[in-house]
């Protein structure tokens, strides 16, 4: 296959002024990655995270710790810390039971790492800081196997550098920043098959699928945009490309079959754990696009401008619906101009390939949602195709224009670089800053509920032993006093509280409502819903009879 040559101007020698810049750009860059890992309060992914590699399950949690008995939050410790009776095929038994939506690889690499290096959660992040230096080899080798251009490649480093997504996986316990490098790397490797078509590539090719695979489930999405990309280039005419790229991507299912069988054995599970996502629901579509569309400026720009409050019964609301219309009014200005350009003749295949990489993964969460109703198209962690795939298509218009034998294009395209890497910039250094971030969902939440439990004495904690409720109590055992104790109750019965508990707060949305109207209906207890910037606490307090 002879792919079309893309532009002579991209492909110059890059100058020495940009490498100097880029690998400026690369040391702020790894700066941000590295810094302050431990500043940011552990969130409920991570909790889970460490519960994953302390070998316990959600089973063993809700037995031992949430049964109707009075226990110190410190006892809490066991489940986010490395039992040394445990290893990684606890890890590996806990994700089949209680997490079977998530492949194992890079739990068992944080496992490994934290056995080497610690299970703090600045530790345990240190592991994705690490990995996301790999995003600047990634998105080279892809740009060059695109548009056969060092100087897209340069470009493309200098943007995932300091780009606000970027930085903050690289500091999140979580595998997306591993699945950013899969997707990156398993797709530079499909482009280098097909252009050099020997077994040792298609082989690196289904191995690369396998792990992207293992590290997210979402990456079949990425395989089925290459599947339609290659058959589309072989013109849907079944050859020895074609035959090719099943029989890797064959062998890259094949490898991840064992993962399939646990998640058809446990589908339910993973069912209720991301219900969620189809439960809340927009009565209007426009505002669903507009979250979507807003996104998207948080590839290059977010200074934590955010009022989520995920645990009320409300959608993630933004701080204005002003600033909704803006932004995603601006940045659809830019994605068409994008797909525009891209999509010119002499870069068809390059605007083929970049279009149906970002938007498969992304139409398969966002139509869905605008049929069926859900908010999984506004979660970013699934969007990741998407977002690299619009940040290698800037690359490529900034490298044309900066390129360009016309000045005016030149300092066009200069102008545009200086603005998105400043734009980037900024975020990083407000993410710096940052003690909570609007990614980190109901952080800021937990973390104003711990700082006002703990400045009261002889306190009880009232939660429940529902899944998402114990999630929260991981999290919060981080935050609280060890002097705190905690209490379980249930829906359908009062719990009884003891005496010498001057301060009792109950923090689950989940059962709040019916405990509060049981112990209404028992006239014992009354509460008083505590406000911002606290969410869904309540304190607890004794009627006294006259």
């Amino acid at each position: 296959m002879n792919p079309e040559k893309p532009s002579t101007i991209v492909k110059q020698i890059p100058p020495i002024w940009l490498k100097i810049l880029v690998i400026f750009l690369i040391g702020l860059g790894i700066f941000f990655r590295f810094a302050h890992l431990g500043q940011k309060a552990i969130w409920y992914d991570e909790a889970f995270t460490s519960l994953a590699i302390s070998g316990h399950t959600v089973s063993e949690v809700r037995h031992e710790v949430f049964n109707e008995r009075i226990i110190p939050v410190a006892a809490l410790d066991k489940y986010q810390h490395l039992d040394p009776d445990r290893g990684i095929n606890d890890t590996v038994r806990y994700l089949m039971t209680s997490d079977p939506q998530h492949p194992p690889l890079y739990y068992a690499m944080v496992r490994l790492w934290a056995q080497l290096f610690g299970d703090s959660p600045a530790r345990l992040r240190s592991l994705s800081a690490a990995i996301g230096l790999l995003i600047f080899q990634s998105v080279y080798w892809l740009c060059l196997e695109l548009f056969e251009s060092p100087i897209v490649g340069w470009v493309a480093i200098a943007i995932v550098a300091v780009s606000p997504l970027e930085i903050f996986f690289a500091q999140e316990a979580r595998q997306y920043g591993l699945w950013m490098v899969t997707i990156l790397v398993c797709s530079a490797a499909l482009l280098r098959s097909i252009r050099r078509e020997t077994f040792l590539n298609w082989a690196i090719y289904a191995l690369t699928l396998a792990v992207g695979l293992y590290t997210h489930l979402f990456t079949a999405l990425v395989a089925m945009a290459h599947g339609i990309y290659v058959a589309s280039q072989q013109r849907f005419r079944f050859n020895k490309t074609l035959a090719n790229y099943l029989l890797g991507t064959t062998v890259g299912l094949f490898i991840f079959l064992p993962w399939i069988f646990v998640l058809i054995t446990h589908i339910s599970t993973a069912q209720q754990q991301t219900s969620h996502f189809s439960f809340y629901k927009l009565d209007n579509p426009f505002n669903l696009i507009a979250i979507f569309m807003t996104h998207i400026t948080r590839i290059f720009f977010d200074i934590n401008f955010s009022s989520y409050k995920p645990w009320r019964n409300e959608l993630f609301w933004e701080t204005s619906h002003t600033y909704y219309s803006v932004m995603a009014g601006i940045f659809s200005l830019v994605l068409i101009i994008l797909v525009y350009f891209l999509s010119k003749k002499r870069l068809n295949r390059v605007s083929l390939f970049l279009i149906l990489l970002g938007a498969v993964p992304s139409l398969c969460l966002l139509l869905p949602d605008l049929i069926a109703g859900g908010i999984r198209s506004t979660n970013v962690r699934y969007q990741m195709p998407l977002y690299l795939s619009i940040q290698i298509a800037l690359a490529y218009v900034l490298g044309v224009y900066i390129f360009s034998e016309k000045h005016w294009k030149q300092k066009v395209g200069q102008c545009l670089m200086v603005g998105f890497l400043l734009a980037g910039l900024v975020s990083d250094v407000s993410f710096f800053k940052a003690d909570t971030w609007w990614l980190q969902e109901g952080s800021q939440s937990l973390v104003a509920t711990a700082k006002y439990i703990n400045k009261f004495e002889n306190t009880l904690l009232l939660s429940s032993n529902d899944f998402y409720n114990i999630g929260h109590m991981l999290t919060l055992s981080h935050l609280l006093n060890s002097k705190i104790n905690l209490l379980t109750a249930q829906r359908d019965h009062l719990p009884l509280l003891p005496q010498e508990a001057s301060n009792i707060f109950l923090n689950d949305s989940t059962i709040g409502k019916n405990l509060i109207a049981r112990f209404k209906e028992d006239k014992t207890y009354s509460f008083r819903l505590i406000d911002e910037p606290v969410t869904e606490l309540w304190k607890v307090e004794k009627i006294h009879k006259k």
